[in-house]
This record gives structure tokens, C-alpha cells and sequence, in this order.
């Protein structure tokens, strides 16, 4: 009997210590939303000077056709902002969002945001910290966005230091059924042998596959150029 009542009270015990995890989890997910929305309702009403202008224009579709966020600070929340603006913007045509110290969670909000822009013909990233999650969102937009021509990615690290290819081969394979952009800038990305025969492959005109590619810069990285320059070239 007394077995019975310590077997008995050892599980309450383990379900009590389970229900005390489990709301600290639930206290602890709320305290970090409650902080990030708090954070990003901060970084709104500090938007002053150009970057208000650019989201008040954008809003309303009155931007110029080509814009740059040159000399404005783009941190997390405020590129959230941008990129919820941008996602449903019919003025912009070319967007420049070079070394802005765009992080790879932030590159997933902007790539995102050609799922369902129709108006961006141009969209640069150099120089910023975009890693594999942004290339797989990238390759999910590169299979339904119809509208884009030039994508600049140089200078980033979308195979995080060589150790995840993943995110660059979902684009190299959406790139395969892509029929609309024309340009793409992946140089200095860390890409290794692997990526470059993927792209070979893509370029090989007997694999007939539908990608319109007509200029395509991948220099500076770690795979032989000649192979890809050859099969560009045939």
C-alpha cells in the first residue's frame, strides 16, 4: 500500500514540475513577444527623416521608380517594416538595400515580400549578412514572383561559411523553371565545387531547362570558374 501512495505521489510530483515548465515556457514566449512588439512600436515612432518618407511614399505607391536607403539605419524591426511596406508596393522598381548590416532573419522578411510584389524589376543586397534561410526564401520566390529581373546577392553568406549548401540549391533549382529574371549576382558568397557543378548543370543547354539567365556573376568564390564559364559560353 505504501508503495502504491509514494509510486502515487512521485507522479504528482513529476506532473507538477511539468506543469511549472511548461508555464514558464508559456511566460517566457510571451515576455520575448511582448518585448520584440514593444521593440518594434519603439522603432516606429522613431522613423523620422528619409526612412519615413520612403514608407509614407511607398505606402501610397508615390515613390520615385528607383530608391535607395543609403544613409538610413535599417535594424531589425524598421527592415520588418520596410518589407511589409514593400510587399504590396506598386511604385518601386528598383530597390537598393546594399550594406545595410541586413541579418539573415531580416533577409527572409525582404525576400518574402516578392511573394507578392508584382512592381520590383531590381532588387540589391550587397554586402549585408543574409545566410541560407534568406536563399530558401529567395528560392520560393524565384518560383512564383514573375516580375523581377536583377537580384544582386554579392558579398553575403548564404551557405553560412560553406557548412549548409541547402539554401542555394532550392534556388538553383527554382532558377530552373525561372523564365523571368535575367541577372543574378552571387559572387563572394563562400560557394563551394558542389554549387558549381549544380550550376553547370543549369547552363547545360542539353538539360533544357527553362532558366533565362543572361547575366550571371559568381566570381570570388570556392569552385573553378572556368567550367561554369564554358557552359556559359555554349
Amino acid at each position: 500500500m505504501k508503495q502504491k501512495q509514494d509510486k502515487d505521489e512521485r507522479e504528482r510530483k513529476k506532473e507538477k514540475d511539468r506543469a511549472v515548465q511548461e508555464k514558464a515556457r508559456r511566460d517566457k514566449a510571451a515576455l520575448e513577444n511582448a518585448k520584440k512588439e514593444a521593440e518594434q512600436q519603439e522603432e516606429s515612432k522613431r522613423l523620422d527623416g528619409k526612412i519615413l518618407i520612403f514608407l509614407q511614399k511607398a505606402y501610397y505607391d508615390s515613390t520615385p521608380r528607383e530608391y535607395s536607403l543609403a544613409g538610413t539605419s535599417l535594424g531589425g524591426p524598421r527592415m520588418q517594416i520596410v518589407s511589409r511596406i514593400v510587399a504590396y508596393n506598386k511604385s518601386l522598381t528598383t530597390l537598393h538595400l546594399c550594406r545595410k548590416n541586413i541579418q539573415d532573419k531580416e533577409g527572409q522578411d525582404i525576400a518574402r515580400a516578392l511573394l507578392s510584389n508584382t512592381s520590383l524589376r531590381k532588387l540589391e543586397l550587397e554586402g549585408n549578412s543574409l545566410g541560407m534561410l534568406t536563399a530558401r526564401v529567395f528560392a520560393l520566390a524565384l518560383r512564383k514572383n514573375k516580375t523581377l529581373r536583377y537580384l544582386d546577392l554579392e558579398s553575403n553568406n548564404l551557405t553560412n561559411d560553406t557548412e549548409e549548401n541547402g539554401g542555394v540549391e532550392e534556388m538553383i533549382q527554382a532558377l530552373a523553371s525561372n523564365t523571368t529574371l535575367l541577372s543574378l549576382n552571387l559572387a563572394n558568397n563562400r560557394l563551394d565545387q558542389q554549387i558549381g557543378r549544380q550550376f553547370v548543370d543549369l547552363f547545360d543547354p542539353r538539360q533544357h531547362h527553362q532558366c533565362t539567365l543572361i547575366d550571371f556573376e559568381f566570381g570570388f568564390n570556392n569552385f573553378d570558374l572556368k567550367h561554369v564559364s564554358a557552359s556559359l559560353g555554349s
